[in-house]
């Protein structure tokens, strides 16, 4: 056994002894002899000051067979830019003789903290880290826009309040507006809520963007998850939009609403008075149901709702209405688990126990697509349901439920996530089936123009969005 042991040590050593002698410990002094980087240039998006960014890195290769000798590392400006290096491991603004064996690397992670600038719009922000080896001087420049924010933190909104677009907002815990208390959001506001933030509606919510300066409601998570993945493609940034029963006259109108977990909920109520009113807007990607409504009346017109991991709508009971509208599904990040539309109490009315009030629906000229079956498995006989001139992926046939139905249609989106994550739902060819197909009769002001102000008069297509030829598309 001992004898064993023995041979075993020597073997071990003797491999031990090749290995090293594999590699060149030598360091060249040659200037020709420099480094090589995976990247020239370190790009942060906009980063909010006070809030420190994620952390970006690269790769510094040495190319040579030869060891080298970096005699320094130097972040250039340091003590202004806000920009944060580590080494291999080793956090500072300055590196000397940091060394790297022939044909090896190593990685520099950095972050941005900002300090504020007191000024609206964003401030451009450059730095270099400089490397010294062999005489010869490279570079990897790092760039960010620094934006200050105005930071709310679990605030409630007890008289009317304004949020203006001279800078954005920044919501910790959640922004609650109080009964009788009006929130305004004004064109071009930018209003960000932190991870789980919600915004909470007791009051009213007049969130009332223009086609020039629309509302951008969403997370705080200006970055990326990969380099082609920004994190505003994803659900679950923040919580969501709650409408409480006591709340009733709320609008949504030219305004960009994204990145939730709980999507906009309206809570069960006994009245028929309209609770929301939702226009030219795109509502998408939520972790869970995209819209719920209990018992509730809203109206959604020229607009998108876009992508969820549950139902992109989920209405029981109430009445909605969704005319000239685009309700899709191809939520990429996670299976999704519902129909695109799931209705309860929407059957007759001899057909319901205990007098729960029915659902009213009407889809007027609405595209309802997607990588899901489009609506939940009911029979609609007698109820008060009503698809007029919609377009289905599904085939069916038309009844008293279902009037004037483009089945087994192909809107030709522009884009539905299959190429770098990017979507655009608007209607991307003329061998679209949705083009001419829209009911005239529902094209009236203020549906007589799309959520771009292109003309409905001549033409009336299915969806939120009238297709619009491209110029010279080859070129």
């Amino acid at each position: 056994m001992r004898s064993i042991s023995c041979t075993f040590i020597t073997l071990t050593l003797l491999v031990g002894s090749l290995l090293t002698g594999c590699i060149d410990d030598d360091f060249t002094t040659n200037p020709s002899h420099v480094l090589a980087f995976s990247t020239d240039t370190v790009a942060f998006d906009t980063v909010f000051t006070t809030i420190g960014t994620s952390t970006r890195s690269f790769r510094v290769y040495n190319p040579n067979k030869k060891s080298l000798n970096i005699s320094s590392i130097k972040l250039a400006d340091a003590e202004r830019s806000g920009f944060h290096i580590n080494v291999d491991g080793m956090s500072g603004d300055y590196f000397t003789d940091v060394e790297i064996r022939g044909k090896d690397s190593l990685y520099v992670f950095v972050e941005a903290n900002i300090d504020p600038t007191d000024q609206d719009n964003p401030i451009f922000i450059v730095d270099s880290i400089v490397f010294l080896t062999n005489g010869v001087q490279q570079d990897v420049k790092l760039t960010a826009y620094g934006q200050d924010v105005i930071i709310k933190r679990g605030e409630t909104v007890t008289t009317d309040t304004r949020l203006t677009a001279e800078r954005p907002y920044l919501i910790y815990d959640s922004l609650v507006v109080a009964p009788g208390a009006t929130l305004q959001i004004d064109p071009g506001a930018r209003v960000h809520f932190h991870n789980r933030a919600s915004l909470l509606i007791q009051g009213r919510l007049q969130a009332e963007g223009t086609f020039e300066n629309p509302i951008q409601i969403r997370g705080d998570r200006l970055d990326r998850l990969f380099a082609d993945l920004p994190y505003d493609n994803l659900g679950g940034q923040w919580g969501g939009i709650r409408f409480y029963p006591e709340s009733f006259g709320n609008t949504i109108s030219y305004a960009h609403v994204r990145g939730m977990s709980s999507g906009i909920v309206l809570d069960s109520c006994a009245t028929e008075e309209t609770r929301l009113e939702i226009a030219n807007s795109r509502i998408r990607n939520s972790s869970g149901n995209l819209i719920t409504s209990k018992y509730s009346r809203m109206n959604c017109w020229n607009s998108e709702l876009s992508d969820a991991a549950g139902a992109v709508l989920s209405l029981t009971g109430g009445i909605a209405d969704f005319t000239h509208c685009t309700i899709v599904n191809y939520y990429f990040y996670d299976i999704i688990t519902s129909p695109i539309v799931t209705m309860s109490y929407c059957a007759a009315a001899d057909s319901i126990q205990g007098g729960a009030p029915l659902l009213r629906a009407r889809f007027n000229n609405t595209i309802l697509y997607g990588n899901t079956s489009e609506i939940s498995s009911l029979d609609f006989t007698g109820s008060h349901v009503l698809f007029r001139s919609c377009l289905f992926r599904s085939n069916g046939e038309d009844d008293d439920n279902f009037i004037n139905t483009v089945w087994s249609g192909k809107p030709c989106f522009k884009a539905t996530g299959e190429e770098h994550y990017f979507y655009n739902y608007e209607i991307g060819s003329e061998e679209s089936d949705a083009i001419g197909k829209g009911d005239p009769s529902f094209a009236v002001f203020p549906l007589d123009k799309d959520m771009y102000g292109h003309l409905r008069t001549e033409r009336v297509d299915i969806g939120a969005y009238q297709y619009i030829p491209q110029e010279n598309p080859e070129e």
